[in-house]
């Protein structure tokens, strides 16, 4: 546990995609034990509108995250369905930022043009959560620092929005293997030929 700037608590979990799995899962861990404390999953019609369901061990769902078609408004639900948080993004930025309405006031954050990372503050100062996105990754993750203002859950999911909203939740080195992997087959090959047809 650490302590920010402005003299509160902040708490570090982890969340890593499960890379064998038929639809996006995310296990979520508490940093400074090891331990798993949550699993999210993305449902299996996403593909119309995006939703992604946390749950603890034993299977209980503790909230929802809720988005539109376009992904540019997303809703964290509590277990009964009850309205916890709203996640805006701008259709328009020249760098990625959004908005979070929490309880009784509006967070927000706003990254650099190439933006890996998000601060997010309340407008009473508050400090809610930093998402810190891990590049070079086969599979997607990424850390979490949750202050004091925010449940850890809240957060949590949160920073699971703004990953699937900016990020599509893919890592630099998934891409990367992805666009390279066609390449280094193309030239295996010719390498192969190459050398059949130079052998007596």
């Amino acid at each position: 546990m650490e302590v920010d700037s402005s003299g509160g608590n902040r708490t570090d979990y982890k969340v890593v995609q499960k890379i064998i799995s038929l639809r996006p899962v995310y296990e979520i861990y508490d940093e400074s034990t090891g331990e798993k404390v949550a699993i999210a999953r993305q449902t299996w019609l996403s593909f119309l509108r995006s939703t992604i369901h946390m749950e603890d061990l034993t299977g209980n769902r503790i909230l929802t995250a809720k988005g539109g078609f376009f992904d540019k408004t997303f809703h964290l639900l509590d277990e009964s369905g009850q309205p916890i948080a709203k996640l805006t993004r701008p259709w328009i930025a020249l760098r990625k930022n959004f908005t979070i309405q929490y309880r009784d006031e509006m967070i927000k954050s706003q990254g650099g043009y190439l933006a890996w990372g998000f601060e997010a503050y309340s407008n009473s100062g508050h400090f809610a959560f930093r998402l810190d996105k891990k590049i070079l990754s086969v599979r997607d993750q990424f850390r979490v620092s949750v202050g004091e203002f925010m449940d850890w859950s809240h957060a949590v999911a949160s920073a699971l929005v703004v990953d699937r909203v900016f990020f599509k939740g893919k890592s630099c080195m998934g891409r990367l293997i992805c666009c390279c992997l066609p390449l280094i087959i193309i030239l295996f090959t010719f390498t192969i030929l190459l050398a059949m047809l130079g052998s007596p």
